[in-house]
């Protein structure tokens, strides 16, 4: 692999379930899009910290309010 220059210092956040394999343009597994999975070993801390950063955003957003005690 010349040229490429892998940064392991952040984890993955892949969970084995991966749907952009079967053509999800965002895996359902851990959010990330078909071109963040692609080119994750490859990308900068910071441009990982940026992905994480923007999952949690959309899952929490995705996320319903708690139900108010009754």
């Amino acid at each position: 692999m010349a040229g490429v220059i892998l940064t392991p210092g952040v984890d993955s956040p892949c969970v084995a379930r991966c749907s952009t394999a079967l053509g999800d343009a965002v895996c359902k597994g851990c959010g990330r899009t078909f071109e963040e999975v692609t080119f994750w070993n490859v990308m900068d801390d910071a441009q990982k910290q940026a992905v994480l950063a923007r999952i949690t955003a959309e899952r929490a957003a995705a996320t319903p309010p708690d139900m108010p005690a009754v």
